[in-house]
């Protein structure tokens, strides 16, 4: 029974560093570093992936394109291999798309409440996908 409770109480201890991502840099003293956030800019470092207890390593200059394309928009639709002239054209297409539906009209009842719950649905639904459209392709 103790034994289970040490596995648990390491297991969760672990969770943290493997969800969160590590640095690790080397300084003018021949000292190896390794830290959950960037060292200084002056430093050349690698932002180490630690994965399902699996690590890779790549420059921290990638690390920050990485990043900004997890953000989203145009950047994230370039790299996904759009080009400029479909980023805009899907931009537009997303935003007409998000006009219709927030134009479209719902019936309701005499006090108000809609009387199509699954058209209330759909609509819905169709603002969504055109808001994550919007988030891909519009700056």
């Amino acid at each position: 029974m103790r034994h289970n409770w040490l596995l648990l109480a390491l297991l969760t201890l672990s969770v943290p560093v493997a969800a969160g991502e590590m640095y690790s840099w080397t300084d003018a003293n021949g000292t190896k570093h390794f830290s959950d956030s960037p060292p200084p800019a002056s430093v050349k470092a690698q932002r180490v992936k630690v994965k399902g207890g699996l690590t890779s390593n790549e420059p921290a200059e990638d690390a920050a394109k990485a990043d900004e394309a997890k953000s989203g928009g145009p950047a994230l639709a370039a790299a996904a291999g759009y080009s400029p002239e479909d980023i805009k054209r899907n931009c537009d297409i997303a935003k007409q798309n998000r006009g219709v539906a927030e134009g479209t009209k719902i019936a309701v009842d005499a006090q108000g409440y809609p009387t199509d719950l699954d058209a209330v649905k759909t609509r819905q639904s169709q603002i969504e996908k055109a808001n994550q459209q919007i988030k891909l392709f519009c700056h």
